[in-house]
């Protein structure tokens, strides 16, 4: 049986589309993660990560869990994570979920400075 050839276009190019819309709503972004976790309160009590705003040149809040990075204080982490934008609409949750990608260095730091000194590695 043959198969109609007038649909093959069509159907490829609604693959096309599906297979590069897959890929609009993440990216790779570079995070400088502090020695110690903080209490913080996001939409809820929690135990936050430090992060680096080199922007601002201080530390921030972090309230969102990175998948595949175990945490060790005592340590300024510069990670390579992968951003998704899971587009969620409930209120207090967060929008974007973070993947480890590569651990970039792990330099030691001390747990009792507060807050941590500014990290030497620069995001790239």
């Amino acid at each position: 049986m043959a198969f109609p050839t007038k649909l093959t276009p069509s159907i490829l190019l609604i693959l096309l589309v599906f297979i590069i819309g897959c890929g609009w709503d993440e990216h790779i972004e570079t995070l400088i993660i502090g020695p110690y976790k903080v209490d913080c309160v996001g939409a809820f009590e929690q135990e936050c990560y430090l992060e680096f705003n080199e922007e601002r040149q201080r530390w921030e809040f972090f309230y969102d869990g990175i998948e595949g990075f175990d945490f060790e204080p005592g340590f300024i982490w510069t990670l390579k994570v992968k951003v998704v934008d899971i587009g969620t609409e409930i209120q207090d949750a967060g929008r974007y979920d973070y993947y480890l990608v590569e651990v970039i260095s792990k330099e030691e730091a001390s747990v009792d400075e507060m807050p941590p000194r500014k990290p030497s590695v620069k995001k790239s």
